[in-house]
Formats: C-alpha cells, sequence, structure tokens
C-alpha cells in the first residue's frame, strides 16, 4: 500500500475578495437617491432650527439693548448728570439772537449763526437719539424740532437709524441745527464715529450758520488714550465744522456748539 499526502491548494486572497464582494447584495440606484435626499434635507432643517436659534438670540439681545440705550439716555439727562442738554442749546441760540422775542428775530442774531436767512422761518432742526418729544415744545415758535431715534420710546420720536437716514438732495430737507447729545459716544466702532459726524454735515444746510449741538461725556476726552479736547476740535476741523461755543462741566457733559 503506497501511502500518499497531498496539500491543499491555496485560494489567493484576491479571490476570496471577490467572492465576498459578489456575496454582497447590491444597492439600487433608487434607494441610494432616497438616501442622499433624505441626507440633503436634513441639512436644510438643521440650517433652518440654526437660523431660527440665532434669530431669538437675536431678538433677544435686541431687546436686551433697547432697555439698555433707554436707561442709558434717561441717566444722561438726569440732573446727577448735568441735566438736560436741550437748555443749553436754547441758552446758546439766544445768545446768538434766535428766539428773543417774535418770530421776526430769527435770522437778525449776531456772528455765524446769524448768517442764516430764516426771516420768518423757523429753524429747522434734526434731534438725534432723542428721549423725550417735549424738550423744545416751549420754542415751538421758533424750531421746528424733529426727533428721531434708533430705538423709540414715544409715539412722537420717529424710529430711525441716522445712518440709514437718506442724504437730502433739496436745501429744504437739510437743516439749520443738528442736536447729537450723548449719542456719538455709542458708537463702537471709531470709523462709524466718523463717518457719523461726516453724514451730519451733509445733513446741514451749506450756509455758515448751520449749527452742530454735539454733546460728549467728559470722561470720552479727559480720560481716554486716543482723544484729548484739543484733538476733538482738530477732528471737528477736519470734518467741516468751527467751534462757536464750548461748555465742560465735571462729572457730567462736554457740550460743543
Amino acid at each position: 500500500m503506497v501511502n500518499k499526502t497531498t496539500k491543499a491548494r491555496k485560494r489567493p486572497l484576491s479571490s476570496t475578495a471577490k467572492a465576498i464582494t459578489r456575496a454582497q447584495p447590491s444597492v439600487s440606484s433608487k434607494v441610494t437617491q432616497g438616501t442622499i435626499s433624505t441626507y440633503h434635507t436634513l441639512i436644510k432643517r438643521r440650517a433652518q432650527l440654526e437660523r431660527r436659534l440665532a434669530s431669538a438670540e437675536a431678538a433677544e439681545l435686541d431687546a436686551i439693548q433697547r432697555a439698555l440705550d433707554s436707561k442709558a439716555s434717561q441717566l444722561g439727562q438726569s440732573s446727577a448728570r448735568g441735566g438736560d442738554s436741550s437748555k443749553v442749546l436754547v441758552e446758546w441760540l439766544h445768545g446768538a439772537g434766535y428766539g428773543r422775542g417774535s418770530e421776526a428775530s430769527i435770522g437778525k442774531g449776531k456772528g455765524k449763526a446769524g448768517d442764516m436767512e430764516q426771516s420768518c422761518d423757523r429753524l429747522r432742526m434734526l434731534e438725534i437719539g432723542a428721549v423725550s418729544p417735549s424738550n423744545y415744545a416751549n420754542c415751538s415758535t421758533w424750531i421746528e424740532n424733529h426727533p428721531i431715534d434708533v430705538h423709540s420710546q414715544h409715539p412722537h420720536i420717529f424710529e430711525q437709524d441716522f445712518f440709514e437716514r437718506p442724504i437730502p438732495t433739496l436745501e429744504a430737507e437739510q437743516f439749520d441745527v443738528i442736536s447729537c447729545s450723548l449719542v456719538l459716544n455709542f458708537v463702537d466702532d471709531p470709523q462709524e464715529r466718523g463717518r457719523m459726524l461726516s453724514l451730519i454735515h451733509r445733513h446741514l444746510k451749506h450756509s455758515n450758520g448751520s449749527l452742530l449741538f454735539l454733546v460728549l461725556p467728559l470722561a470720552c476726552v479727559t480720560n481716554s488714550r486716543y482723544l484729548t479736547v484739543s484733538s476733538l476740535r482738530d477732528l471737528m476741523n477736519a470734518v467741516g465744522f468751527d467751534l462757536v461755543n464750548e461748555r465742560c462741566r465735571e462729572r457730567g457733559k462736554e457740550a460743543d456748539h
């Protein structure tokens, strides 16, 4: 008897892999397309939810900003912070000859303010960041005030972002006086502050008598690494303004006219 030993024939790995591959069931193009569609639907749904969340957060932040702006403006006009700055503006306008006596006195003031040709008309004024619509109520015979605020707290104050206000194309749309009291310091970006001053200049009448009444917290120019009273004057001159009046109060505000 002859005994024989035989070796098992080895199958190449590639052959086994092919066999396994062929053993897997194929996925139809219909199922593949359905999976891709479901994936895109879920992605869109996720984006919608993220937008809704962002919108809700933005609305909440906007409400907080409204409350802070309102509170800050009210505190700014409190007696502890120097009181209502409109009284200073009226005082300075009186000193320039406006509002004394009858309306006929308008336009007969002395100095640069007297250059306004307003023989019988009221001074047209834009009040940016108005808190109360009655600040100039007692001057309604000689001041035509247009109060605006980005977050109006009163129905008689027009809600408007000054940066989005259209540039006047006619002189009748421009202003003799613009009041910007405790507004510029709330603009976060330095370039935007400069743009705001430039826009204010473009909203004023081209006559030499048009006026900007600017009020800032005194600390903005006395406790700043980048701004001083002198550099503020230079900045205003560069924009196109000449200083007429100035008043500083400790623990209060600085007003330029």
